[in-house]
């Protein structure tokens, strides 16, 4: 399941409250104000209106060839336009009025004796019509006031809302990503450190800063964690070696005594010699776990740095098998070079990269039959140095656990092949780390187990 980023859900947390709240503040503000100038002008229509109602029936009283006149009049003081309806004739208007403009259900209307007044949509004009009866002459009194001035008003102020919106929504995106940054950059920091940290780097720590106080709490919690956590790691790691160390001289004259009973062994009943023989094996995986042990506790201590040195690999690795081989009385397995590879260089601390080689080459003896080939080929943009053995494979259940300090999968219950100490490739792991490699277990093409060391080759020359 893909994960959700913080920093984009408080940016568009921040952005659509942002977006909310202006469209909803502009929402209201046009409808309170749209209903408020309607209302208004409204008001003001119908008051005219009635005034130039009482004018028409005076003048319709006084001087009725008039009333072309003061319609006309009207229409220039208002800016309306007026109809004069008589016995359900259109008896006279102003020169802009329309009969047409008049709905007929309106004007049945105000013919009954009902003022009334509406707001009509008159070829694509808004108009605000006002019919008044005049029951003394028998007349209807029709003005209609158009609200184009109102219509622009409103559009402008429309526009200036909805552009007020835009950018307060912008000014809240922007917010929630100054927001984010500041909230999220604390905790990439942490991340950033705690990967650190993992990959072995445990002088790593946070950098405490005039930050606020729950991220200036949390850096200080932090490297006082970090700091605990090394010092419990160096503790346990000088435990380690200050056991190793004693183990040694117990250990030395042990081995001494059993070489002393080989060289009489011919004078021992076939019992004792086969405890001999016991004695003599299980002394030898237990001066093997000592110094193991030793390397392991100074590893983890730092006590013996990186002597990093850029060398040839191909060499590199030949000498390697070479010297593995020899120092086990082994069959030496055949160095194979893929055509690909010319003469990569890489960067390792020599010796501890034999020791590398020299344990998966121990490992495929005691459990595999033995390494069949150990080959050189690119994987991507790495140097794949591959170790194949006779064997049946790592289930692949296994294949991450083997690299755990004490693994040994099915030799832990099979006294018969425990012939090892369980740290043989756990140190392999962590030498490689150390390189900036990596190291997995795979299936060999032909059926065994295949270790794949995976590292990082600064350049090529050529030969």
């Amino acid at each position: 399941m893909r994960q959700r980023s913080l920093r984009l859900r408080l940016l568009i947390i921040f952005g659509l409250g942002a977006m909310i709240l202006s469209g909803v503040f502009a929402a209201l503000t046009y409808e309170g104000v749209h209903h408020e100038l309607v209302n208004d002008l409204q008001h003001t229509d119908l008051h005219e209106s009635y005034e130039n109602a009482e004018l028409v029936r005076y003048t319709l009283y006084t001087a009725p060839p008039n009333l072309d006149n003061i319609l006309n009049s009207i229409e220039k003081a208002t800016g309306s336009d007026v109809l004069v309806q008589t016995f359900g004739e259109w008896l006279s208007r102003s020169e802009g009025a329309s009969t047409k403009d008049v709905p007929a259900t309106m004007a049945t209307r105000v013919a009954k004796g009902e003022a009334t007044a509406q707001i009509l949509n008159i070829k694509g004009h808004i108009m605000f019509v006002v019919g008044i009866p005049i029951p003394a002459v028998e007349t209807q009194f029709f003005e209609i006031f158009p609200m184009n001035s109102l219509e622009r008003s409103l559009s402008t102020m429309l526009h200036n809302l909805l552009l007020g919106a835009l950018v307060t929504s912008l000014i809240g995106f922007a917010g929630g990503l100054w927001v984010a940054r500041r909230t999220v950059r604390p905790l990439e920091r942490v991340s950033m450190a705690a990967g650190a940290i993992a990959e072995g780097n445990l002088s790593t720590r946070l950098q405490v800063t005039r930050a606020d106080r729950e991220v200036q709490r949390l850096t200080e919690s932090f490297n006082e964690m970090v700091s605990q956590l090394v010092e419990r790691l160096e503790r346990d790691a000088r435990f380690a070696s200050d056991v190793s160390h004693e183990l040694r001289s117990p250990l030395t004259t042990l081995a001494t005594t059993a070489t002393v009973l080989q060289q009489h062994r011919a004078e021992l009943s076939p019992a004792g010699q086969e405890s001999l023989d016991l004695l003599t094996a299980d002394l030898s995986i237990f001066q093997s776990l000592v110094e193991d042990l030793l390397e392991m506790a100074r590893s983890d201590a730092g006590a013996v740095p990186l002597v990093i040195e850029t060398v040839s690999a191909l060499e590199l690795v030949r000498q390697s098998v070479r010297s593995a081989a020899r120092r086990h009385g082994l069959a030496e397995p055949p160095v194979q070079v893929a055509d690909a590879v010319e003469s990569p260089m890489i960067s390792v601390d020599r010796r501890r990269f034999e020791r590398v080689i020299a344990n998966l080459i121990d490992n495929a003896h005691y459990y595999a039959g033995g390494a069949t080939d150990v080959c050189i080929d690119l994987e991507g943009d790495q140097l794949a140095i591959n170790v194949d053995d006779a064997g049946v494979g790592v289930p692949v259940e296994e294949r991450d656990a083997v690299f755990e300090r004490f693994f040994r999968g099915r030799a832990a219950h099979d006294r018969g092949i425990a012939r090892g100490t369980g740290l043989g490739l756990a140190l392999v792991r962590d030498h490689v780390r150390a390189f900036g490699g990596t190291i997995r277990v795979i299936e060999s093409p032909s059926g065994g187990a295949r270790f794949q060391i995976l590292l990082p080759y600064a350049e090529e020359v050529s030969q």
